[in-house]
């Protein structure tokens, strides 16, 4: 599951980065003209998943998990499986509520720990996602999709590009072998061509 939250959090850091990219161009094209800000493409409540997500019911997997929970309350990956669930459908209130449940039976995990940072970076929490994402690289140094989505979330959400790129050198610096470097040298080369 967690190779699978990788090449996920991979896509989620591709298309934020490409819609700061295109809103910057927007901004600079129009000069004036208000740009849409990422954050009306974020999920909410009202619309959890874009237009042409097809439906998805969870109801039987969260059902299923449930009974599971009932047989073995201290499994904390019952938990972690439920909050992925509504994490893949955008219910990320949901999600992160279940995350916390997780880490409350195995406390320090960096793989839900990030997860829920992102849930709370789609509910608009940038600062509590940036603590969450600092606690992970205190316990776990060098974690590269806490390092990642840090730079995302400052690039999209703080809107401190510099920053972003520093901590993306440094996941590149710690991270040597990251599946993802090329692309991610090509974004850091993009960010830092559109702020000259």
């Amino acid at each position: 599951m967690a190779l699978g939250r990788s090449g996920m959090n991979l896509a989620f850091a591709c298309i934020v980065i490409m819609l700061a990219l295109t809103a910057a161009v927007s901004i600079y094209v129009n000069s004036g003209r208000p740009a849409i800000q990422p954050s009306a493409t974020v999920s909410s409540p009202d619309n959890p998943l874009p237009e042409n997500h097809p439906d998805i019911d969870i109801s039987p997997k969260i059902a299923a998990l449930n009974q599971m929970i009932a047989k073995d309350p201290k499994n904390p990956e019952h938990q972690t499986q439920i909050a992925n669930l509504y994490y893949d459908i955008g219910q990320y209130e949901i999600a992160a509520d279940h995350y916390r449940q997780s880490l409350s039976l195995r406390p320090e995990d960096p793989n839900v720990e990030t997860d829920l940072a992102i849930c709370l970076y789609y509910l608009g929490q940038n600062d509590n996602a940036l603590e969450t994402l600092d606690k992970v690289l205190a316990y776990s140094p060098g974690f590269s999709q806490a390092l990642l989505n840090k730079g995302i979330i400052l690039i999209s959400g703080k809107k401190d590009v510099k920053a972003g790129i520093r901590i993306w050198e440094e996941l590149l610096r710690t991270n040597p072998g990251f599946p993802q470097k090329a692309e991610l040298e090509q974004r850091i080369s993009q960010l830092k061509g559109s702020s000259r």
